[in-house]
């Protein structure tokens, strides 16, 4: 099993913060529990892990070592047979990529809007790290860490935006919905499903493949992606856990 700092969490979270990987079958929960403690050492610390959901041995030992689930991943992937036809369009809202006078907007809109993702869900976390975590995200990917940012404009002011990351491997290209995020005051308008349109139209003929990952706790954009012809791909286990004075909580 291994464990890698993450430098960037670390920071906005201001605790040292662990990716643990290679969470197997084989990984007992006393083989977790070391691991956890030989990072933390005496002080606080913050892992997290992700197990596919048909290991459910490796994640029950994890969730024993100290481990819990705060979510559950689901991974979609776009099938243009299951796409078919989409008219719908949301009233007076135009997306196009985020000009750098619209960081400042797309940094606020990334600072409110969020409530399912896993850092929302920890309680440990808190809603206001949670909420730094998200804008110190659209910061960067609007800062070139995303390939694209697009932003939705009703009546000239940002009311969402959509981040893309662009992946290569040997076996092709994928395009992925890294972050996407709309206004409290415009949820629910049609606003998502302009900037998701708008990153299938885009991309759907650049890369081999087009993801997006959101919660299952977030039914809403699993409604939206599906709507649009993306289909589950891959689920996986989110699992924190979090040391203080170098305890586990458990």
């Amino acid at each position: 099993m291994r464990v890698e700092k993450d430098g960037w969490i670390s920071d906005v979270l201001g605790v040292p913060s662990w990716k643990v990987l290679d969470v197997t079958l084989a990984v007992s929960p006393s083989d977790v529990q070391a691991a956890l403690r030989d990072r933390a050492g005496q002080g606080a610390a913050f892992f997290f892990a992700k197990v596919p959901t048909r290991d459910v041995t490796a994640a029950t030992n994890a969730t024993r070592a100290g481990f819990a689930v705060v979510d559950v991943n689901v991974t979609f992937d776009w099938d243009a047979v299951a796409a078919g036809a989409d008219t719908s369009r949301a009233d007076a809202v135009e997306v196009a990529l985020a000009d750098a006078g619209e960081v400042a907007a797309v940094e606020a809109i990334a600072g409110h809007c969020f409530a399912f993702s896993r850092f929302h869900l920890d309680p440990v976390i808190g809603r206001d790290r949670a909420n730094e975590v998200k804008r110190q995200w659209a910061r960067n990917a609007c800062g070139g860490r995303a390939s694209a940012v697009y932003v939705a404009r009703r009546r000239q002011a940002v009311v969402g935006f959509l981040a893309v990351l662009e992946s290569k491997s040997a076996a092709g290209t994928d395009a992925i919905i890294d972050l996407v995020g709309v206004d409290a005051g415009h949820q629910g308008q049609g606003v998502g499903r302009a900037l998701s349109r708008t990153f299938v139209d885009q991309w759907r003929n650049r890369a081999d493949r087009l993801r997006v990952g959101t919660q299952i706790s977030n039914i809403p954009a699993m409604r939206l992606y599906e709507s649009i012809g993306f289909r589950v791909a891959e689920t996986s286990y989110v699992l924190h856990a979090h040391t203080k004075n170098g305890v586990l909580a458990v």
